[in-house]
């Protein structure tokens, strides 16, 4: 693993390398791409875990860079900064007596919102068994769309799929917003009829804050038209001992940080040195907005909370660069796009590149990779928002390991994809072509209890 400079060493080395370009169509150099990237993927980040303090430094690193970039904050924000919220709810105390009889933890799984509830009858709760013939999945999941209060009888037939809910509620909720709108019960091994029924829940609450980091280039002429640049900027920090069976092939049994080298500090510099390209340009009709998204590796949170900030129309397009720091199966430098049948956009994109630089499709169409990134956030509301990889996903032995580390990076590949980028985009900045947009979820409602 390689370590890192100081913050401020890397900051002044990349701004010196940017002035020094001599490049007609490229204004950034690969020298300030590899800095960027080595600096957010080092030991001293330790893995860029949400809510840790060194993703805060990384949040103070790139909002530095757009400093230096010349970028400005949005539009009522006096910071590059946005920062919110993440709400948990995670069970604590938990006694249940069904007809008379202690439930044993081990049978139970709770869940709602709120800070606790206590049920003192049967007629405080709508009682649901579901039978051996029928879908578990379905039937809670009706459940919690429904919201209000519910105890869910579960025959052992179902035990599998109990023992993941049970695993799952007793994780915790995390919500950008916490809604009480009713509770969930489940009793695994219970068909009899409910006689009697005494619960009493209590739950932990908690918020912390999380930062997601937004800098903007003003358009010349079509400013109220925008252009979003993303890459989100976690990782899954650092497991103290843990084990791994790829280390005794692939490395050192003692490495427990996630570097997260091509997941994602690999798109977060591509992000950056745009930015500085199209500053140094300053040729944009329209608006370009570059983000830095937190929390994705929880759910796609940072994104989540940015598109509520948002006018979707306002959107255009959305470039989401999501690991890139591995040679593509169609060439060093290529890339592949999510969501190819969404929109138009990888039409648009490749009227500007040579026939052997195609964007191509997601070749990986069985992982449903569209709604597992960020552009999914921002696509679900209508915007022409795809993530672009180069990654072999079939041959990914280093994802979500310690072995996603600097070693591992092809920045040949990486300088190559973001030249790429860097030309494919130009068009939309300069307003020359707009994309179709995508055909937004029809149901996004989530679920009133969990």
């Amino acid at each position: 693993m390689r370590k890192s400079l100081p913050i401020l060493s890397f900051i002044a080395a990349a701004t010196l390398s940017a002035c020094s370009s001599t490049q007609s169509e490229l204004h950034f150099e690969r020298s300030q791409l590899e800095q960027d990237i080595s600096y957010l993927a080092s030991d001293d980040l330790k893995g860029r875990k949400s809510f840790s303090p060194e993703i805060d430094i990384a949040a103070d690193y790139i909002a530095e860079r757009f400093t230096r970039i010349g970028l400005q904050p949005m539009a009522g924000a006096n910071s590059f900064k946005q920062q919110f919220e993440l709400h948990s709810v995670t069970p604590k105390n938990v006694a249940v007596s069904l007809n008379n009889q202690a439930v044993d933890t081990s049978k139970l799984a709770v869940v709602s919102q709120s800070s606790g509830f206590t049920w003192l009858q049967p007629s405080d709760a709508t009682i649901t068994h579901i039978a051996a013939d029928m879908d578990l999945r379905a039937t809670l999941r009706e459940l919690n769309h429904q919201g209000g209060n519910h105890l869910v009888l579960v025959d052992n037939a179902h035990e599998e799929k109990f023992s993941r809910y049970q695993n799952y509620f007793n994780a915790g909720l995390t919500k950008l917003e916490l809604k009480d709108q009713g509770a969930m019960v489940l009793i695994l091994g219970q068909n009899e009829a409910v006689s009697a029924l005494d619960v009493k829940v209590e739950n932990e609450l908690k918020s912390q804050r999380l930062t997601n980091v937004i800098g903007v280039l003003p358009g010349k002429k079509k400013d109220s038209e925008v252009v979003l640049f993303s890459a989100h900027y976690d990782h899954l920090g650092q497991k103290k001992g843990e084990q791994h069976e790829h280390y005794e092939e692939h490395g050192d049994e003692h490495d427990t940080i996630y570097n997260g080298a091509n997941d994602n500090a690999s798109g977060t510099g591509a992000m950056l040195n745009l930015a500085q390209h199209y500053a140094h340009l300053a040729d944009n009709e329209r608006t370009l907005m570059f983000a830095a998204f937190t929390a994705e590796e929880m759910g796609l949170i940072g994104s989540k909370h940015f598109a509520t900030t948002q006018n979707p129309d306002a959107i255009t397009a959305m470039i989401n660069i999501e690991m890139i720091g591995k040679p593509s199966p169609f060439g060093s430098g290529n890339l592949w796009m999510t969501g190819a049948d969404k929109s138009d956009l990888q039409a648009v994109l490749n009227q500007s590149l040579p026939e052997e630089n195609h964007i191509q499709a997601n070749p990986y169409p069985k992982l449903n990779l569209f709604y597992r990134s960020d552009n999914a956030s921002l696509a679900s509301m209508g915007v022409p928002a795809h993530s672009f990889s180069s990654t072999d996903m079939e041959n990914n032995d280093h994802y979500h390991t310690p072995n996603d580390e600097l070693a591992n990076l092809d920045f040949d590949s990486i300088y190559k994809s973001v030249t790429l980028l860097a030309k494919a985009s130009a068009p939309l900045a300069r307003a020359q072509f707009t994309p179709s947009r995508v055909a937004p979820l029809k149901d996004q409602s989530e679920g009133k209890i969990y």
